[in-house]
């Protein structure tokens, strides 16, 4: 049971025989209630085994398939499951959400939806998750037993934006279910989501990254492995977030005082864009002033949860952040007003309302955005719709 290989290529049928083998040969041991070092070497080869039929299958193409789940199937959820049925239709994909809604489209497109999260995670080879908040993850992957469901083996990729201590503890109770955990939050934006072009911030181990590229890489466009320790990659999109806040609050102030100023809004956006004053924060999101719903796909709850998150950072580092204490505060300040579900950019709503003036300019209604990689690893937007 011992049978490694170097380099040969696995047929899955091979791989699949000798994990029936050794399944049956550790639940002959445990009946005997004995050899307990043994079954412990059963474990580790039967999670290698399977991590080996993950591999074959996605280097098989459309040769094999993996069976992959996705809990959550909100703005991310959704955008994963339908590019891997998409781009990789040999894959299996079910998909569990508390909204019945939600899950309609993707079993149209081809996924099959099952009820109970726990039955789900004890089918996958790879479990997705992308939920709200990490107190929701808690509540999924331990409280309800999802994590114990899956088998050993398996591979659980979280996309749920929450703190590095969160994602280490998660990462080594996996561990000790024989699951591996890649945490990997996503940046970049609903308009990139939707066309499979964000961006994804990795935490795992590196063979298991490595090995699972090509699922990642049907929903996003940029990978970016940040190191084997699970927490860097939740700190650094809480950073991410909080730069963003930062940049939107100063945008919307920069906007009202050209408007009041007697300032063209169109000249003052052409002009900011082409300055170095410019952020990929001011070109996507002061469009969404100009048309008034000030929502780019993400809600003003969600991003006072990275806020809250940020300064749980901040804290424990004891690192002083005035200026994301002031973008904290009117986050929470348009939420009190607005109320959770609308959009992170209201801020900007809350300023055009504070300072008596509208940002409202005409031939942005079905304004969007896409991206371009740029010589040297950066990324430049495109304007879609934009008016002339």
């Amino acid at each position: 049971y011992q049978r490694r290989v170097h380099g040969e290529r696995i047929e899955m049928s091979d791989l699949r025989q000798q994990l029936a083998a050794l399944t049956a040969e550790r639940t002959q041991l445990l009946s005997l209630a004995s050899f307990p070092s043994t079954v412990a070497l059963l474990d580790k080869e039967i999670a290698s085994l399977e991590q080996q039929a993950q591999a074959a299958a996605l280097a098989a193409g459309d040769g094999s398939a993996l069976c992959i789940g996705v809990i959550g199937c909100g703005n991310i959820g959704t955008a994963a499951a339908l590019n891997l049925l998409r781009k990789q239709p040999q894959h299996r994909i079910l998909v569990n959400d508390l909204l019945q809604e939600r899950v309609n489209p993707l079993v149209a497109a081809g996924a099959v939806f099952v009820s109970d999260a726990v039955l789900l995670a004890a089918e996958v080879d790879v479990l997705i998750t992308a939920l709200p908040a990490p107190v929701h993850i808690v509540a999924l992957m331990e409280k309800q037993g999802t994590l114990a469901a899956l088998k050993r083996g398996a591979v659980w990729i979280d996309h749920t934006t929450t703190d590095a201590t969160e994602a280490s503890r998660l990462g080594g109770l996996a561990a000790e279910r024989g699951v591996e955990l890649l945490e990997a939050p996503l940046t970049g934006g609903l308009e990139l989501l939707q066309r499979g072009l964000m961006s994804t911030l990795v935490c795992g181990p590196r063979a298991v990254y490595d090995t699972h590229l090509p699922l990642l890489r049907a929903y996003t466009t940029q990978q970016l492995f940040m190191g084997t320790r699970h927490g860097p990659a939740s700190t650094v999109k809480v950073i991410t977030n909080m730069l963003c806040a930062v940049h939107l609050v100063a945008a919307g102030e920069a906007m009202t005082l050209a408007v009041r100023s007697g300032m063209d809004l169109r000249m003052m956006f052409e002009a900011v864009r082409v300055s170095a004053g410019n952020s990929f924060v001011f070109e996507t999101e002061v469009p969404l002033m100009f048309n008034q719903s000030f929502d780019p796909g993400f809600t003003v709850a969600l991003h006072c949860k990275d806020l809250r998150l940020g300064k749980e950072i901040a804290t424990r580092s004891a690192t002083p952040i005035p200026l994301h204490d002031v973008a904290q505060d009117l986050y929470e300040q348009t939420r009190a007003r607005y109320g959770d579900g609308v959009g992170s950019s209201s801020p900007a709503k809350l300023q055009q309302e504070n300072s008596h003036c509208s940002l409202s300019l005409a031939g942005y209604e079905r304004w969007g955005y896409s991206i371009e990689a740029v010589r040297g690893g950066g990324l430049a937007v495109v304007h879609l719709f934009r008016p002339e």
